[in-house]
């Protein structure tokens, strides 16, 4: 019909007046346009594709025959117009009968054949279209954004669900995890068909609840439901349930996956101000803890202190809060491995009315934003760090700048020894979290500092490995090495830079974490009515605590060194407590040639200083530092 075609030009002129407005193209994107390089195609048959997902058109022909909403462009009267309206007629009877012939690339979709069908679909507000997609393959350059796609490839070939779509590396992993399932092997073809029916009802309540219909954001949303309510509850449950629990996560969900929501704090708030007004009588005022009724604060670990660095850290804080703090606080330690799992030692403390929790390893983060929905008046923090939930706060320390100090200790140390030839320090990694790269780079680019031509000589042991590293060294020269990763699981040495001994092993230094000073700051913050989380949370942003050397939190232990040394290591300290450069300041390469950093400079009053790199990046670091030898193990 000629009105609806008349109609559907108006709405294309509204769009073009709109992107002319605001500086962008008022034309669909070209896919061929783009100068994407690919590595391959794949056929991958017809599709029902979302018609929101249909980004623009494969070829630069006749792009200008539509709007960048695909509404239609060309005059009235033209024939171009009459087909248009033709096609819209037998759609109005019939529905689309054919299906175009797509090309998808990095999720999105681009039109070979089939403007118009689009087009009509659009205007008659059509979800979905049949389709003949082609897939173009990225290059695999190595950016966080083809890592992602490539997790998706895998998740794809086990699912061939094409609806989900997530844009971070590890996303799709953890989606497999949270099923029970890997991207290894072959997935239950029920399960594959459960997934699918629930992440259309999910989306079809998050667009009636929450008006948000953006895949990516709906995909982020999804994943972080399934962390909170398991898939089969989900299908257990009516829309009604399903859009009541949308509701009442909101901000969680909003704020999952999107690091620009994450506010990494260095401090845990302060004192309020005394100021009052007439209507602060009536405001709630803060909880007066006193020897008869105690703030109890409970501490939940993974492992027995006795079996793992990492616990035995945190054991040393909250020996430490019950030190400093007087009889108005009490503290209790529960290990998850005594309560038959994370979710009964959260459950236990909250019974013993702990009214802050802190739950002290990563793999605990799900159990605890669970309780963390549950319990709303319970205060919950998870020990991980760049998790963007709002419901809990996380906490980290920057154990990358004491590091970074023991990496110049280790090459100033080999510098002296006088070795001749190719020099070499060995360096183990224990950890098994996603993020372990930034200590160890941070460790290589002190070494750097201190000697360029040195070498890190670099070897991964997992959980239940037993790897001779000291033979392995010692074949390779290697003098000095660094084991200070506080790993899971009984180590014999205390962590720290080792020089190699015939006998035995001369301990250097080691950086450490001093959790005391973290619990105690948050301790106080309760005990003054200063916890900020529901603010926070009313602005749906993320808190993570991420404290340095310039709180105590992290710090360095030596012993013996030459005074040449210590006044080194003091220096480049109080460098980065004053904020005058971090680890990751200036010009930095990684050893596949990428240059990571470029130099450069911001002003800080009247004087020129390197920049930082940005929270968010060393979060996400995904590279080795060029005087790196080694992988870190999968």
């Amino acid at each position: 019909m000629r009105e609806d075609y008349k109609a559907a030009k108006k709405l294309a002129e509204e769009a073009v007046r709109k992107a002319e407005k605001e500086g962008k193209s008022p034309y669909l994107p070209v896919l061929d346009a783009q100068g994407r390089r690919s590595s391959g195609q794949t056929q991958l048959g017809l599709q029902e594709l979302p018609l929101s997902r249909i980004k623009g058109n494969k070829e630069i022909s006749r792009n200008n025959a539509f709007a960048n909403n695909f509404m239609p462009l060309m005059d009235e009267g033209t024939e171009f117009s009459q087909k248009w309206s033709d096609l819209y007629d037998s759609y109005r009877r019939e529905g689309i009968r054919d299906a175009i012939k797509v090309y998808e690339y990095m999720h999105d979709y681009y039109v070979q054949e089939g403007n118009k069908r689009v087009s009509v679909s659009h205007y008659g507000k059509t979800e979905f279209i049949m389709a003949d997609v082609t897939r173009i393959l990225p290059e695999n350059d190595g950016s966080p954004e083809v890592k992602a796609y490539y997790e998706f490839i895998d998740f794809y070939r086990l699912t061939k669900n094409y609806l989900i779509v997530l844009r971070t590396p590890g996303s799709y992993r953890l989606l497999a995890n949270l099923l029970g399932q890997d991207l290894e092997h072959e997935w239950p073809e029920e399960l594959c068909l459960d997934l699918k029916s629930a992440f259309f009802r999910f989306s079809k309540c998050m667009k009636t609840q929450l008006k948000i219909t953006d895949e990516n954001t709906v995909s982020n949303a999804f994943l972080m439901y399934l962390a909170i309510f398991p898939l089969p509850t989900i299908m257990d449950s009516s829309d009604e349930v399903i859009a009541a629990n949308i509701r009442r996560t909101e901000n969680d969900l909003l704020v999952s996956g999107a690091l620009d929501r994450v506010s990494f704090m260095d401090s845990a708030g302060e004192e309020k101000k005394t100021e009052t007004s007439f209507w602060d009588i009536f405001a709630p005022k803060a909880k007066k803890y006193t020897e008869s009724s105690p703030l109890c604060v409970g501490f939940v670990y993974d492992e027995d202190i006795e079996t793992s660095r990492w616990s035995d850290s945190h054991e040393a804080g909250r020996l430490y809060v019950e030190s400093v703090n007087g009889k108005n606080v009490v503290t209790k330690a529960y290990v998850a491995s005594q309560h038959s799992g994370v979710k009964e030692a959260i459950h236990h403390a909250i019974h013993d009315k702990c009214e802050l929790i802190f739950t002290t390893a990563p793999s605990m983060l799900q159990e605890t934003l669970r309780a963390a929905i549950q319990f709303p008046q319970t205060k919950l923090l998870n020990c991980t760090l760049g998790r963007s939930v709002a419901s809990l706060q996380c906490y980290q320390g920057r154990l990358y700048e004491a590091s970074f100090l023991m990496g110049i200790l280790a090459a100033d140390q080999l510098l002296r020894e006088g070795v001749t030839g190719e020099r070499r320090i060995g360096y183990l990694s224990r950890y098994r979290d996603s993020r372990r790269s930034i200590n160890l780079n941070a460790f290589a680019i002190g070494v750097s500092l201190i000697d360029p031509e040195c070498r890190i000589s670099l070897i991964s042991i997992l959980p239940g490995q037993s790897t001779d590293f000291r033979a392995k060294w010692k074949e390779e020269g290697v003098k000095i090495y660094a084991d200070f990763e506080y790993a899971v699981g009984r180590q014999e040495e205390r962590p720290g830079v080792y020089m190699m001994g015939e006998e035995k092993d001369v301990h250097l230094g080691t950086p450490f974490y001093n959790w005391g000073k973290f619990y105690s700051t948050i301790v106080h913050s309760v005990l003054l009515g200063s916890w900020n989380l529901q603010e926070a949370t009313n602005k749906q942003r993320a808190m993570n605590y991420w404290f340095g050397l310039s709180t105590g939190v992290v710090d360095i232990r030596t012993k013996g060194l030459p005074y040449q040394t210590e006044k080194l290591l003091g220096f480049m300290k109080k460098g980065i407590i004053n904020g005058e450069f971090s680890p990751f300041s200036g010009e930095i390469h990684a050893r596949d040639g990428r240059v990571i950093q470029e130099k450069t400079l911001s002003k800080d009053g009247d004087k020129d200083t390197l920049e930082n790199m940005t929270p968010a990046k060393i979060i996400t670091m995904d590279w080795l530092y060029e005087n790196i030898e080694g992988d870190l193990e999968v």
